[in-house]
């Protein structure tokens, strides 16, 4: 059995050598081997000089370099050349836990027996810790270990794709490489296109199993996303939302809950905008611009998911209706938040 580690990055100097090393240190069953293949996006640092280090030392790693396409094409550029039976995603910030692949090999044959391995899932689950926090999982999973989830039983899946951001993370899966290429190029997809990716495995898996272990490790980023504004990011999203509104409604589920996280989109829009480091009048121009998206218009009047963070919520508050009041609500939380980084750089 092969598996293939799919790395995309783009300026991860930093710390793609410990991400890399974190794979080639991977335990495996006598006939099983693995592939890393990074695919190196758009880097203007030393990125793909270390890729090609790694690739011309190595065996078993290898690097395509493409322009910048995003995260979403890079990762399934990687998985159109891979030569796994199943693929595995690693983030060049993050690191694999050493018994990762022998894990995945003992369940998969667990499944399917030493040889047969159409009897395996398509799609395995596990989870995940902060690096400075290994011992503790990342999320409380509602799957049984030991469970082959097919047919109506996965119906336990579909629900949470709908409901939450849980199953997003394209590292917490391992996924049978006969489902994983998705035949629909996107160049500069960022942001959301995990769930884009979960839900369509969740779809074309037949057989779906959780493994109720940390077999990854998460690094927290110290950067503030809502730290500059990019208009990428409500495009990418109603991209993803228009894709997964096609998956999800032949799931034949409770989709309400789908608007409610469009809400939230919506909010985290606004506070991308507002604490960013545009001027006040370039956050005026930008929300008024929001204000009269389509989009935006038809989904930011519902309500927010219960687990919406309270940023997002205090948001969505000030800019229900849109509008002269809610620009003037949202402008003074601006103006606050400037003045705050203001004296926090100057101490």
């Amino acid at each position: 059995m092969i598996f293939s580690i799919i790395v995309p990055v783009c300026n991860g100097q930093d710390f793609l050598k410990e991400a890399v090393d974190s794979a080639l240190c991977q335990k495996v069953h006598t006939g099983d081997s693995f592939e890393i293949i990074l695919v190196e996006n758009g880097s203007t640092d030393n990125t793909p000089r270390i890729c090609d280090e790694y690739a011309a030392s190595h065996d078993n790693v290898s690097v395509i370099h493409e322009g910048r396409i995003g995260l979403y094409q890079a990762r399934q550029e990687g998985i159109k050349i891979s030569k796994g039976d199943y693929i595995l995603a690693l983030d060049a910030d993050d690191k694999l836990k050493e018994d990762l692949l022998e894990t995945l090999g003992d369940v998969i044959r667990g499944y399917a027996g030493p040889d047969d391995l159409t009897k395996a899932p398509d799609l395995i689950f596990y989870n995940a810790a902060d690096m400075d926090k290994p011992g503790s999982k990342l999320r409380d999973f509602p799957f049984e270990e030991g469970r082959l989830y097919s047919g109506a039983d996965k119906k336990a899946f579909k629900e949470l794709v709908i409901k939450g951001d849980k199953l997003n993370a394209m590292w917490i899966k391992c996924i049978r490489k006969d489902i994983a290429f998705i035949d629909n190029r996107i160049e500069g997809l960022n942001y959301g296109e995990d769930l884009y990716q979960t839900a369509e495995y969740v779809d074309r898996a037949t057989g779906i199993a959780y493994i109720d272990k940390v077999l990854y490790l998460y690094r927290k980023s110290g950067v503030s996303l809502t730290a500059s504004y990019n208009k990428a990011f409500l495009d990418n999203q109603k991209i993803v939302w228009r894709k997964v509104d096609e998956l999800t409604a032949k799931w034949q589920e409770d989709d309400s809950p789908l608007n409610e996280r469009k809400a939230l989109t919506c909010a985290i829009a606004a506070v991308r905008i507002v604490y960013s480091a545009l001027s006040v009048m370039d956050k005026k121009a930008k929300l008024k611009e929001l204000f009269k998206d389509a989009f935006y218009k038809k989904y930011s009047r519902f309500d927010l998911p219960e687990w919406a963070p309270i940023e997002d919520i205090n948001m969505h508050e000030k800019a229900i209706g849109g509008g002269a009041g809610a620009i003037i609500k949202l402008l003074a939380e601006a103006v606050k938040h400037d003045i705050k980084a203001a004296v926090k750089k100057r101490i």
